[in-house]
């Protein structure tokens, strides 16, 4: 027996109509909740990490690119203002000692350490399942950038690391160019003017606590040369840090004199040296350049700072020049 058609149509439309709705109401729904789940949803896991570190130069590239409510632990150099030049943004951030036993109640997703960070505790953490990166913090400015971007991929910050190495290039290059004022190169010059021999750069001594200075391969090295400057303990066949004696110093005749790493207990027996009379009479009228800590501790933006102090020494001759400004020893006081 067959059944009318009519009687079919008015069940089929509701029967259809109904299953458009629902499938409408379906896909809403899904993609309402599919929208509460982006948003919810952090936007790179590493940016979510709780981050403890165990090094200074850590400490500061942390303060630089992760918010401080991610920052776990710092060292307690970050907040030494000699030794850091974001003390201030360290403040009310925990400290640790680089002890285990300082680490582990902070629960952190991820802890920094350097090349030099103590094997054993780097060792102990991860043996308590603590995920532990040690970066390869770059001594010189080769590698600065790679260093930058490889930190800020770890930490869930890429632009923020991108956008500090493109601001430190550039105020390097900005510092850099105030070296030679008011000169130019050879290639300069007008196509028929004969070529013109290059000076020789001035020669700079920098000395530290225990007549240490750095030589080839050494963040200072490189400042120097961007600076103008050749180094005197490169030209020692130094490489890395070593001694300059004064009888060394006293035969180069340096034109400039860099005062580095006074940070410290300036009337220890390590300082003696830089307050020798010798010293002082060698560079009576000329440039003595002294270099705080913290801009030449970790490569980073005071490294700025200190390329723009050392240029700023070419525009002090020896008829200009300030009396040199050696560290002095504490008076003792007798009641």
């Amino acid at each position: 027996m067959k059944l009318p058609l009519d009687r079919l149509r008015p069940s089929s439309v509701r029967t259809r109509r109904r299953a458009v709705l629902t499938a409408a109401a379906v896909r809403a729904v899904s993609v309402c909740g599919l929208i509460v789940v982006m948003l919810c949803l952090p936007a790179s896991p590493a940016a979510q990490q709780r981050i403890a570190s165990l090094n200074l130069c850590t400490d500061l590239l942390l303060l630089e690119l992760v918010e401080p409510r991610r920052i776990a632990s710092l060292t307690y150099w970050a907040s030494d203002p000699e030794l850091s030049y974001l003390a201030p943004r360290a403040r009310g951030i925990p400290k640790n000692r680089s002890l285990v036993g300082e680490i582990v109640p902070q629960q952190p997703d991820l802890i920094l350490g350097g090349q030099f960070s103590d094997t054993q505790v780097v060792s102990l953490l991860r043996r308590l399942g603590f995920r532990v990166e040690l970066l390869d913090v770059p001594l010189s400015l080769r590698g600065m950038r790679r260093h930058l971007l490889a930190f800020g991929e770890l930490v869930g910050e890429p632009a923020r690391a991108r956008r500090l190495a493109e601001r430190i290039e550039r105020g390097i290059a900005e510092a850099a160019a105030l070296s030679h004022p008011g000169t130019r190169s050879h290639t300069d010059a007008p196509a028929e003017s004969p070529p013109r021999i290059k000076p020789a750069l001035p020669l700079a001594a920098v000395y530290g606590p225990q007549g240490v200075s750095p030589g080839r391969d050494t963040l200072l090295h490189d400042l120097l040369h961007l600076a103008g400057y050749r180094n005197l303990a490169a030209e020692q066949g130094i490489v890395g840090y070593g001694t300059l004696s004064l009888e060394a110093v006293a035969m180069a005749r340096p034109d400039v004199l860099v005062l580095d790493n006074l940070a410290g207990n300036r009337d220890s027996v390590a300082h003696w040296p830089m307050r020798h009379p010798a010293l002082q009479k060698l560079f009576a009228g000329k440039p003595v350049i002294e270099l705080p800590s913290r801009w030449t501790v970790c490569v980073g933006p005071p490294v700025v700072d200190a390329v723009a102090a050392l240029a700023a020494g070419h525009s002090k001759g020896i008829s200009d020049a300030s009396p040199p400004s050696f560290p002095r020893k504490r008076e003792s006081r007798r009641d």
